[in-house]
């Protein structure tokens, strides 16, 4: 197509004023109509090389033409996408620009108040534009919906009602500059031949979100100056120029490639794959199981692996990720988990799975801390570009920008990052990209409340609306939460009830699933191992009863495991042991150790009471809270732990006799597990402490409690999915005298989950089928505009009172310019009154803690007092973080009504 003179004055920025630098030169504002051609050329490469086959067919879906259709559709709402910039509003914003465009006889009124988004306006004359061409107004309004949500946010219900005045859209010229440009789009897609045909077409709303996210992440690749750097006015034969640049975008991306997993994983059979991927020699009952099944399905769909601790269930589902994308088109997969922790340690396994595969793609570790971990920033100091990396697995600094962790091919997460696709949140489109070509893998799912399976749920109905299979792993998985996620997954009521058998797996299929698919499979996947555990209720009237029961367990040696519910009660617990045991005996764990000394406790932990550590020769007790649940690969001769819901008990047995012990005390042996925390009363349920209530509420503790009370010999794995179902199924447990009380706590718990549960609904994206447009997505306009880091999104994914994270350094006596870490092992101080240092940033970063949240008013006296030096303030590390002095003399830090403490045996303690 020809560009006329007034074509090329209409300028997308690539600079703005008032953003921290003057305006460049004209030479480097680059033309719009080169933005569109570029635009579209990006889509077309991420169709091209990001874009799963199974993405491709859901896009595709609505469309006679099939691929080609499809692809070119995707170019031409990209190349569309910035239309509202030829509009006198957002063309006349620089002053330069504006004396060039009404020289030439494109009129700016400045008088016009107030400003809408160029995304809007884009939206707005695009529909009138399809309308007056005689495309239907459905199929109009979805077009220009997703070119309207392109930075992130779309509007609302009833926003094609809203009036646009003649002054902001352009009259006259501007009319033909607007042509122009959709001209453009058109020529530089490929669109011309299939136009006619989309007038009558409408995707379904999930793939409407997908394409939005595909439009946003041209718009970024088309906007980098490393991909399209623009020089003084658009050149002839610049739509084959772009064309050519296009072609590095991966380069500029740091995306070597999308993950591909070997298409004969599903006929190599399980014996060879976990040998190739894990060195496993044998594979396990539950592992061969995984593997056989997804093997066996044809469509995408909701597979749950239920298994003891320790069976291997991480391999299975990683080879049955492998199966499902090999067979299902898919091109990625993302691992979420409950906790930084067990991220962390989950990054380390993916990267040897994806070595075993000799993978050459790119992977990203995402969560708040992600640059701390060990592997993933070696990753990140070699990302230089993908075509300086050599073979093998690459990390990307720009996937680490906001909104683009989960576009890596293969990312291991917290949850949190699955749950903030699920959100109201701005660039949603993008996150549901993300995630739309990939194997979804979660762990650890019976360990979500109330609040986040409401997010869980309906980030599930999107997945399965997209045809996302998805893996779902638990030890403990209660009957109706195991039916409440295949039904959130499939959109339709679903039976997964069949017996008691576990181990075992379900496969439920996806809401399109052929009918041979829609039925739900349920098959058992036995285990070759027992354990049978001796279970002890010992009531705690007194601080000794304990203590006095763990020097009795630990009379002829051992390491033993001790959980308490609370920091305070552990910390409380360990002080008592080392003065009966000694110092060197007792080790204490849990959440409130700064990030240095959390690492030195967690690797010193797995080295002595890991699969192949080093035990101790004494005996030796750690004392732990709830950490010790999940994030950590320990073994224990034996366990005493406060009182919990039947589920996490499993899982805290799970640390006991977990490895094989030669040096194991006779007395020690059999597994035994003590249950504590707890008071008995004469005529009802036990008294529980106030922070066990706190946590987990008087409901499932005393029905737990009731349980346990009958059965002194716990047979795993078989007695797990029965005493779970018996402590969160219906059925009255507990001697007579408890009920009229365990009634009012039953009641108070549905209440509290329901409200939950709403909860979630006011802030999640409503279900893909109660929604016809983009523009009903969510109820929430105010969070919509939120970005993924404000604390009110971030406090939005996990419901509870905000906690605030701080640098723990303690005050030098004689000058303020300098401070020093808490943490063990650091000698030196660091400054306040200038930048630290690359070595010092490290050791400033080692000293963050996350304060308590339960007292709102110790919250609000650290914001307060903890304060950002004013040196770090441009530091990309250091200039959110928030420094809390500590006394130099060693004494309390008084605040908020507490009195804080740190020392790196005994973490902080408030008091």
């Amino acid at each position: 197509m020809k560009v006329t003179e007034l074509g090329r004055l209409v300028w997308a920025k690539t600079w703005r004023p008032g953003w921290g630098r003057e305006t460049p030169p004209g030479a480097l504002w680059h033309s719009l109509i080169a933005h569109v051609w570029d635009s579209g050329h990006a889509a077309g490469w991420l169709w091209d090389h990001l874009l799963a086959h199974r993405v491709r067919q859901v896009l595709a879906a609505d469309l006679e033409g099939g691929d080609a259709s499809a692809r070119a559709r995707v170019r031409w709402l990209a190349a569309a996408h910035d239309l509202g910039k030829a509009t006198p509003p957002f063309a006349g914003l620089d002053g330069q620009r504006r004396a060039e465009l009404v020289a030439a006889g494109l009129p700016v009124d400045l008088s016009v108040k107030g400003t809408l988004p160029h995304g809007w306006l884009s939206g707005r004359l695009v529909y009138d534009a399809l309308c007056e061409q005689g495309w239907q107004e459905e199929t109009a309004e979805y077009v220009a919906l997703v070119l309207a949500g392109h930075h992130g946010v779309f509007p609302g219900v009833g926003w094609l009602g809203e009036r646009l005045r003649p002054k902001r859209r352009g009259t006259g010229p501007w009319q033909q500059v607007q042509a122009e440009v959709l001209d453009a789009a058109v020529s530089g897609s490929g669109a011309a031949p299939y136009l006619e045909r989309w007038r009558e077409r409408v995707p379904s709303v999930p793939a409407q979100l997908v394409q939005a996210g595909v439009v946003t992440l041209a718009d970024w690749l088309a906007s980098n100056e490393d991909l399209f750097a623009y020089e003084g006015a658009l050149p002839d034969g610049y739509l084959t120029t772009s064309a050519q640049r296009v072609e590095r975008a991966g380069e500029v991306m740091g995306v070597r490639a999308a993950w591909t997993p070997d298409p004969r994983s599903p006929r190599t059979g399980a014996a060879a794959l976990y040998r190739s991927r894990f060195g496993i020699g044998t594979a396990r009952a539950v592992q061969e199981a995984a593997y056989d099944l997804a093997c066996s399905v044809t469509g995408p769909g909701l597979f749950v692996i239920e298994a003891p601790m320790g069976e291997g269930k991480t391999e299975a589902a990683l080879a049955a990720a492998e199966v499902l994308a090999a067979r299902l088109g898919a091109n990625g997969v993302f691992f979420g988990l409950p906790t930084q922790a067990t991220a962390n340690q989950m990054f380390g396994r993916i990267l040897e799975w994806l070595k075993g595969q000799g993978a050459d793609t790119t992977v990203a570790l995402a969560h708040g801390k992600a640059a701390r971990q060990q592997d993933y920033r070696a990753l990140l100091h070699r990302a230089v570009g993908v075509d300086e990396c050599g073979a093998g697995v690459v990390a990307s600094q720009w996937i680490t920008g906001r909104f683009r962790s989960l576009l890596a091919p293969v990312v291991v997460a917290t949850v949190d990052q699955l749950l903030l696709a699920g959100l109201a949140s701005r660039y949603v489109s993008v996150r549901m990209l993300g995630l739309a070509g990939k194997v979804v893998v979660l762990d650890e799912v019976h360990a979500y409340d109330a609040y986040m399976s409401g997010l869980l749920h309906g980030v599930l109905a999107w997945l399965g609306a997209l045809g996302v299979p998805v893996v779902l792993l638990s030890a403990t998985l209660p009957a109706g939460q195991r039916r409440e996620l295949a039904q959130a997954y499939a959109g339709r009521p679903v039976d997964t009830d069949r017996g008691s058998m576990y181990p075992r797996l379900t496969w439920t299929g996806a809401p399109d699933a052929t009918p041979g698919e829609r039925e739900t499979r349920v098959m058992p996947a036995g285990t070759g191992r027992g354990l049978p555990v001796t279970v002890s209720l010992l009531p705690e009237p007194t601080e000794a009863t304990v203590p006095d029961r763990i020097e009795e367990l630990l009379a002829g040696g051992g390491c033993l495991l001790v959980i308490r519910n609370t920091v305070a009660r552990a910390q409380a617990l360990a002080t008592e042991l080392r003065r009966r045991l000694g110092a060197e005996a007792v080790t204490l764990m849990h959440a409130r150790f700064t990030v240095a000394d959390r690492r030195r406790l967690e690797t010193d932990l797995e080295h002595r009471f890991g699969r192949d550590g080093t035990r101790p020769a004494t005996r030796h007790v750690v004392v732990a809270t709830q950490v010790a649940e999940q994030s950590l690969d320990v073994s224990f001769d034996a366990l005493v732990t406060d009182l919990c819901p039947m589920d996490l008990l499993f899982q805290r047995i799970g640390r006991m006799h977990r490895h094989p012990a030669d040096d194991r005390p006779q007395r020690l042996q059999d597994a035994q597990v003590v249950v504590t925390g707890f008071e008995d009363r004469p005529q009802g349920p036990p008294v529980l402490p106030g922070g066990l209530r706190t946590v987990y509420g008087d409901h499932l503790l005393w029905r737990t409690a009731a349980v346990l009370s009958t059965r002194p010999v716990l047979h795993l794995p078989a007695a797990i999915p029965e005493l779970v179902d018996d402590v969160y199924g219906p059925d009255p447990v507990g001697p007579d005298s408890w009920q009229e009380q365990m009634a009012v706590a039953a009641q108070e718990s549905q209440e509290q989950r329901q409200r939950m549960q709403e909860q979630a609904l006011r802030v999640a994206l409503k279900h893909p089928s109660a929604v016809e447009t983009l523009a009903e997505l969510h109820d929430e306009p105010a969070l919509s505009g939120d970005d993924e880091n404000s604390p009110r999104v971030q406090a939005l994914v996990r419901l509870g009172k905000p906690s605030l994270e701080v640098i723990l350094l303690r005050a030098d006596g004689a000058r303020r310019t300098i401070a020093w870490p808490v943490s063990e092992g650091f000698h030196d101080p660091v400054p306040l009154d200038r930048l630290p240092d690359a070595e010092q940033i490290e050791v400033v970063l080692d000293q963050a803690i996350r304060l308590p949240g339960w007292s709102d008013a110790l919250t609000e006296a650290a914001q307060e007092r903890a304060v950002t030096p004013e040196a770090w303030r441009d530091s990309a590390w250091l200039s959110s973080g928030r420094i809390l002095l500590l006394p130099a003399d060693g004494s309390p830090l008084r605040l908020g009504g507490q009195r804080l403490t740190y020392c790196s045996r005994d973490g902080l303690t408030v008091s």
